[in-house]
């Protein structure tokens, strides 16, 4: 068993945490990081190019924080956008110095800056050496460690590359920056991203947000013949503006949006070649993805939380948790504040896993110099645990999958797909928490099949509680944006979970601003023990004093049938129902009285959902804090 001691640890070492360990070695602390397969070669990053915000001080940046406010549904953050692209822009200069290569004429010659996805990362890992960072190849972390007080202080798993041993870093502060959940769908890259980092944050204590938005769709090449060399995931990053057709030639207006809603009706699309580079077509033609016509044939493939927005709750300014000696950084943090309902494919991201980066490890640096590296701590204990596997995780990762992968589970959803999809997640939970486990090897997968189910049941539960359709999230029996829904869903737990508004938005609601909506959620219960039945109750007030109270039941054993009623009361007093069963027809409207009327999760035809206009708030240049990074 390997045992160390440092004051900051970093879990994860794609764009995010790199920066993270650059960050905090430049306060001169000492630095670990760990990550779960090779620093620098692994991830959705290096698989494909990587755009970053460059946008200098000015009216063009003024104008990207207008429009990607407004496109982001209002639930970004000004100031927090302003902040990212001063971040950025300082960062993409020390690159520069640092001696990296930038395309095209320069960093400096376009408001947005493209890089190579692998060189950028063997970049940022020799920056981390240069720094004095450590680097741990192939140690997935399984567990945290707390100390008496509750804050985490260090972080334990096994070394893939020595006989899966364990491994144990005591720390004065730990940054999360695993990545996101994408489920296994094969996308780029994303076969690291299982969610790791959201389950063992979560068995700490901390809060999520915004996992409603994990509905992120790539579209990808379909492989036609086998070749041994091909990767195991072909990227689609390359065919990201190319024009789409439909199988008869004709061209889809609404592009991406078009492209899903033809996948899921059953029909072929395909990209033109024209659009695309030469050397990625030479690329594709290699790898056997174009067909006999000389197009590339598409398939739809989640992306989830990797680019969704939902991740672990920012607290402050130093991206800590909500959990003390905890920081976030990447696409495991929610990137609402930057980004808002849609994902940050055009920049944003990347953006956001610099400034996350380098703030997150200066902040770690900062708590890591007032711990005490002496106090006893111990393990979080969590899900997928157990000495003997009596499940086997690929019956978990089936049934998650099942449930997700699907577009009309994931990309449309209503209320009867998603409390069917909960009531399935919800009845797999006892059996993932106590039955996962093994050692070594085995011990990871358990894990890894853990994380995947505790991601889905969030993602559900809080695209449940939003009724309404907002950037990604996609609501048929909620085609419209409300404005009284201009907030931010936080969410949590593992046996019980809750979903709830951000406690800025109850004091918007407080103050009478508008666009701020209260959702009341029971006080805290007890465990839920196996054979009872608990019911998770999420009630709704908006200015027209409509009530809406909705009940579903987290599902145990019992084979009992249950009933979950949603009752809306509008100004005329008027009573509506709607009544639907976990294990009968899904009921996807209100109904009156008497009337039954059902719709099927699965609607190919349905249309895609704009954002509202709304009108952004004026907002002033904000600058970030003292560069922590010795330039």
């Amino acid at each position: 068993m390997t045992e160390l001691e440092t004051d900051v640890l970093v879990l994860g070492g794609g764009p995010a945490g790199t920066w993270a360990a650059v960050s905090a070695a430049a306060t001169g602390a000492r630095v670990v990081l760990a990550d779960k397969a090779r620093c620098g070669t692994s991830g959705p990053t290096a698989h494909g190019t990587t755009s970053l915000w460059n946008i200098p001080p000015g009216p063009a940046r003024d104008e990207a924080v207008r429009r990607g406010y407004a496109h982001g549904g209002g639930l970004g953050d000004p100031e927090w956008m302003h902040r990212v692209l001063e971040e950025t822009h300082l960062r993409v200069e020390q690159l520069a110095r640092w001696g990296y290569r930038f395309p095209g004429a320069g960093p400096g010659s376009s408001l947005r800056v493209y890089l190579d996805g692998a060189s950028y990362l063997r970049r940022m890992r020799r920056s981390a050496l240069d720094a004095g960072v450590r680097v741990l190849d192939h140690h997935p972390a399984l567990q945290l460690l707390v100390d008496r007080d509750g804050g985490v202080a260090g972080a334990t798993g096994v070394q893939l590359h020595n006989h899966c041993q364990a491994w144990t870093v005591r720390a004065g502060a730990v940054v999360v920056a695993t990545g996101g959940c994408a489920f296994l769908s094969g996308g780029a890259g994303t076969d690291v991203d299982t969610g790791d980092g959201l389950l063992f944050a979560a068995e700490a204590g901390a809060e999520l947000s915004g996992m409603e938005f994990s509905s992120a769709y790539g579209l990808t090449p379909v492989v036609h013949v086998p070749n041994t060399a091909r990767p195991k995931s072909a990227s689609g990053l390359g065919l990201h503006f190319a024009t789409l057709y439909d199988e008869s030639g004709a061209i889809l207006e609404g592009h991406r949006a078009a492209a899903f809603a033809a996948i899921a009706d059953g029909h072929r699309v395909f990209a033109a070649l024209d659009d695309v580079p030469a050397s990625m077509r030479g690329w594709l033609t290699e790898q056997g993805l174009v067909d006999h016509t000389g197009r590339v044939p598409l398939r739809a493939v989640l992306e989830g939380t990797v680019r969704g927005t939902g991740g672990l709750r920012v607290a402050n300014h130093d991206c800590a948790t909500t959990i003390g000696g905890l920081f976030g950084a990447g696409d495991v943090t929610t990137r609402e504040l930057i980004t808002g309902a849609v994902s940050g494919f055009g920049g944003q991201g990347g953006a956001w896993a610099i400034a996350s980066g380098v703030w997150a490890g200066a902040g770690a640096a900062r708590y890591a110099r007032a711990a005490d590296l002496r106090s006893p701590v111990r393990e979080v204990p969590g899900a997928g645990l157990s000495e003997v596997s009596r499940i086997d995780p690929r019956a978990v990762v089936g049934l998650v999958q099942e449930h997700t992968l699907p577009l009309r589970r994931s990309y449309w959803r209503s209320a009867g797909s998603l409390v069917d999809s909960i009531g399935e997640l919800d009845s797999m939970w006892p059996g993932a928490e106590f039955d996962l486990g093994g050692t070594g090897l085995d011990r990871l997968r358990a894990r890894q099949a853990a994380a995947l189910l505790a991601v889905a049941r969030w993602t559900k539960y809080s695209a449940l509680a939003r009724t309404e359709s907002r950037g990604m999230h996609r609501r048929t029996d909620h085609p419209g944006a409300e404005a009284d829904w201009r907030v931010r869903l936080m969410s949590g737990g593992l046996d019980n979970v809750w979903v709830r508004p951000d406690a800025r938005e109850i004091a918007a609601l407080d103050a009478g601003m508008v666009g701020a909506k209260e959702i009341a959620v029971p006080p805290a219960r007890e465990p839920v023990a196996r054979g009872r039945r608990e019911a998770l109750v999420v009630e709704a007030h908006d200015p027209s004093i409509r009530r809406e109270t909705l009940v579903f039941d987290a599902r145990g054993p019992s084979p009992r049938r249950e009933t979950r009623v949603l009752d809306a009361r509008g100004q005329s007093g008027r009573r509506d129902a709607l009544v639907f069963d976990a294990r009968g027809p899904a009921v996807a409207h209100t109904r009156e009285a008497g009337v039954l009327s059902t719709r099927s999760a699965a609607i190919p035809d349905a249309p895609e959902i704009r954002p509202a206009e709304d009108t952004p708030a004026s907002t002033d240049e904000h600058l970030t804090p003292v560069d922590p990074i010795a330039m």
